[in-house]
């Protein structure tokens, strides 16, 4: 945990809830973690303590105040220190379908799913696809919710499917009313997988933006090699009031600069960090391609 996608996900993360908290200071945010996994990692290698102290002007600094001592906050508790440390009125709800994640989720003081959303029900049988579907009518523009399957989504199935076909559809709802962060780990755009991918985006979020962090090829953490870590921001807060539209447009560009010169990526790996309209995504991924062969 905390590798260059990680970084890029939980960066926007704690700009958006800043941002949100700044603009919105006495409005409640709901944070909706639908695939949990690990509250903390507690042996963070040295070359991502680097990195996060490399982001001191972002927002993600704050949020990881143990970084020095190895400790790296996921998703949820990212969201509930950073909101803690601003003084907002943050609820952070995760769930997740291992039990034993589950459990250490609730141990480290985050709030079952099931107590935001009851119509989940028992979490015995959690299912995040499933529970999905049921918030399409339940979420309100105080939520912040936030979509991590890792590699799942894009996974092919026996007959050539992924979960992307019916996924995408219901966060197009979703995103009516509520923030959407989806986050997808991209083992090939240029395949057919990636471009029926790039396909749904258009088609049901049109309008959400996109930052991509690129393979970085010679590195020796998991996963940083393989996958281009596509982060979306459904309907974001990019477009409601333009002071407030450049401020948090400016935030995410620094984000981005700065987590480039601390990945060291050429200028074109810089320019797929920087977040952009959907549409935009597959000429630069070609381009990056085309210059990486």
């Amino acid at each position: 945990m905390g590798n260059a996608g990680d970084l890029l996900k939980h960066g926007v993360l704690a700009e958006i809830l800043r941002h949100r908290l700044n603009c919105r200071f006495d409005l409640p945010i709901r944070f909706l973690d639908f695939f949990g996994g690990l509250p903390v990692a507690c042996s963070t290698p040295p070359e991502i303590v680097r990195r996060v102290n490399e982001l001191s002007e972002c927002a993600l600094r704050d949020g990881q105040p143990e970084i020095d001592s190895g400790r790296y906050y996921g998703s949820g508790m990212l969201v509930r220190k950073l909101g803690h440390f601003l003084g907002g009125h943050v609820s952070v709800f995760a769930s997740d379908c291992d039990e034993g994640r589950r459990r250490r989720l609730l141990t480290e003081g985050l709030q079952p799913l099931e107590e935001a959303l009851p119509r989940l029900g028992n979490s015995s049988d959690y299912d995040a696809y499933r529970a999905l579907e049921t918030i399409k009518n339940e979420t309100t523009g105080n939520d912040l919710i936030l979509i991590d399957p890792y590699d799942d989504l894009l996974k092919p199935d026996i007959n050539g499917s992924n979960r992307a076909e019916d996924v995408l559809p219901v966060l197009g709802e979703v995103a009516k009313s509520s923030l959407v962060v989806l986050f997808v780990l991209n083992l090939d755009p240029f395949n057919r997988v990636g471009r029926r991918f790039d396909e749904l985006l258009q088609r049901h979020l049109a309008d959400a933006h996109i930052m991509t962090c690129p393979p970085i090829r010679h590195s020796e953490l998991k996963g940083e090699g393989k996958f281009y870590a596509d982060l979306v921001l459904a309907r974001p807060e990019l477009v409601e009031v333009p002071a407030s539209t450049k401020m948090l447009r400016c935030r995410l560009e620094l984000l981005a600069n700065k987590l480039a010169d601390s990945l060291e990526l050429s200028d074109r790996g810089r320019l797929m960090l920087l977040p952009r309209t959907i549409g935009y995504s597959r000429a630069l991924r070609h381009d990056f391609q085309a210059r990486n062969e």
